[in-house]
């Protein structure tokens, strides 16, 4: 899961004040942004039905439900998977608040792991938060309307292709390579699932690099530049 930075509440550029918003789906443009067309938990890429979330839901907490600190960005099944239900954030790990890429790992056939090596604890927070949006919800029926999983699948398919093209065309010298790391990463950011990528990528320092560059609000800092780009836990979290 890319963990992300929302920033600061936006300005209005006509009062040059904090924005006001009288209805939360009005987050939305800033947050895509911010974010990018990415559901902030399954990270799917949609250009359309990408909803302004609720990190803790508005139903049982209304007076979060105007605030920008408690926006997000989500898709359709993780926001019906979610639900209304009261959530004690301590519980849980937030793409928002902790570097989510580390609890989280992705295989070839499109399935969401706990990570081994993680404390009891940890665990704990890491399983509840793939259970409270379904990150490892694996429909039997091609047809299921969640597909989440087998796009999921796809997509790491298409990256390890990737990945073998970028080192033919590595053979034919740098020019080469370059040419071809610039389509790989318009590839990965049409194509969504920033964890997938990064993932497949992790020998190639360069690519790394140019997946955190491009996908929008990627919290950078919870990457080490100067060790092949290893994720770091964020500091609010040590």
């Amino acid at each position: 899961m890319r963990p992300v930075e929302r920033g600061p509440k936006p300005i209005d550029p006509k009062t040059d004040a904090e924005k006001v918003f009288s209805a939360y789906q009005h987050a939305r443009r800033d947050l895509i942004q911010r974010l990018g067309q990415y559901c902030s938990y399954c990270e799917t890429r949609l250009n359309a039905s990408l909803a302004v979330e609720h990190v803790r839901p508005k139903k049982p907490v209304p007076a979060l439900a105007l605030e920008w600190d408690n926006f997000l960005l989500e898709c359709t099944n993780c926001n019906s998977t979610k639900g209304d239900k009261n959530v004690v954030l301590t519980d849980y790990y937030w793409p928002d608040r902790h570097n989510t890429f580390i609890p989280f790992v992705y295989s070839e056939d499109g399935k969401v792991e706990i990570a081994s090596g993680l404390g009891s604890s940890e665990r704990s927070k890491a399983q509840a938060m793939a259970n409270l949006v379904g990150l490892q919800k694996y429909p039997n029926d091609s047809t299921a309307s969640d597909r989440r999983w087998s796009n999921r699948k796809e997509i790491y398919q298409k990256a390890l292709r990737a990945h073998k093209n970028l080192i033919k065309a590595s053979t034919f010298g740098p020019t080469n390579r370059k040419l071809f790391l610039e389509l790989l990463i318009t590839l990965a950011t049409s194509s969504g699932f920033f964890s997938v990528w990064f993932s497949v990528f992790e020998d190639q320092e360069d690519v790394l690099e140019e997946l955190l560059a491009a996908f929008p609000g990627t919290h950078l800092a919870s990457f080490d530049e100067h060790n092949n780009f290893s994720p770091l836990k964020r500091t609010t979290e040590m």
